[in-house]
């Protein structure tokens, strides 16, 4: 019995596979139906097996959770494989096994790696080497048993590669977990009120608020800033300048604070905080010049509580596009933020009281065990 195998083939695509003269690996034992190609008679090959191995990059959701990896493939092309129909054998089909399950360990071997490189440039040299190892040992398969004539040799190669698939299950997504740090921004909307007697003097504010968060373990330091608009309710005097009524004002409240995660699991997230808040009103520029030095300044504690609803999660098996060598968990949050600074003044003092929505997008470096 002799056969010839088709030059061992293989391509890179960025494009969804699913073809239909594609036979993957998965879908079972090699039948003869899967040998469809006209035979060559003239050949002195029994039959003739077109196989391929390839990878691309994909995303897969699986749960709550977007993964992005390179994802392997091994199929053959039933409409280019073909047999002689009176050399149809046991025989020469459990031959023809044998050489794409060597494909398929190879092709493990390759998942394997693609997951833990640092570097998108070290795919194609991963993916070559695999390629190089694999038609060696095809070709050794070939040599030892005599193309697949020695039934005992293709019995102990059937053994081997078949117990080598046992140890070696299929890596689709491997398992990950939390390196310690972690980084965020977040941008939001939302409202404030004054207390004390700052309440006497000016109005609730309307709220714009941005920032940023950098974790270590379960403590976040927050890097908060709020911009909000208001008005004078009445006039106020401070350091020698009049803030007369309706004057349109600004508000700006500096956040430094520290937060310790007190729950956390795949839907919520609770921080309190606590840390530095400067608070300063200054008049709007379309008031004029007349205004520009109206600004008062003051700091003191910040604390509250910081919520995050995550609504979507994604991990990134394939190293950063920005050339960045880690993986990275990705949350996606609605945050609910309420914090509360009070300051002193020369002549009124209170707390600014303020609830925000929005958006936050926070980061954690993983690493595949």
């Amino acid at each position: 019995m002799k056969t010839t195998l088709l030059i061992f083939s293989f391509f890179v695509t960025l494009h969804c596979f699913g073809q239909s003269d594609e036979r993957q690996w998965e879908e079972g034992k090699l039948t003869w139906n899967d040998f469809k190609g006209e035979p060559f008679e003239s050949s002195p090959s029994a039959s003739e097996l077109s196989y391929q191995l390839s990878y691309s990059t994909t995303k897969k959701r699986i749960g709550d959770t977007t993964f992005f990896f390179f994802q392997t493939r091994n199929y053959i092309n039933p409409y280019i494989s073909w047999v002689k129909e009176s050399e149809k054998s046991d025989q020469l089909l459990r031959y023809n096994q044998v050489i794409f399950n060597i494909l398929e360990l190879h092709r493990r071997e390759l998942q394997e790696e693609l997951h833990r490189i640092n570097n998108t440039d070290l795919a194609e040299n991963k993916f070559r080497t695999q390629y190089q190892k694999c038609n060696y040992e095809i070709k050794q398969f070939q040599h030892e048993t005599n193309s697949g004539t020695d039934k005992s040799a293709l019995v102990y190669w059937d053994k081997k590669i078949t117990q080598k698939l046992k140890d070696n299950p299929f890596e689709l997504i491997p398992e990950v977990s939390d390196r310690n740090f972690g980084y965020g921004i977040n941008a939001g909307f939302g409202t404030g009120i004054m207390t004390g007697s700052i309440s006497d003097f000016f109005s609730p504010t309307f709220n714009f608020v941005f920032g940023f968060d950098i974790a270590y373990k379960n403590t976040t330091l927050f890097l908060n800033g709020t911009l909000a608009g208001n008005r004078v309710k009445r006039d106020y005097t401070e350091d020698g300048f009049l803030w007369t009524k309706d004057l349109k004002t600004n508000v700006a409240i500096i956040d430094v604070s520290i937060g310790q995660t007190l729950i956390e699991n795949s839907t919520h997230k609770l921080t309190p905080f606590a840390g530095l808040g400067i608070l300063e009103f200054s008049v709007a520029n379309n008031e004029g010049e007349a205004y520009e030095d109206h600004r008062i300044v003051n700091y003191g504690l910040i604390y509250g509580l910081n919520y995050d609803f995550k609504f979507r999660h994604a991990i990134r098996l394939t190293p950063s596009p920005f050339g960045a060598k880690y993986k990275e968990r990705a949350e996606h949050n609605i945050r609910v933020r309420l914090y509360a600074t009070s300051s002193e003044y020369e002549n009124m003092k209170g707390t600014s009281i303020n609830l925000t929505v929005g958006y936050a997008l926070f980061g954690r470096i993983i690493k595949i065990k």
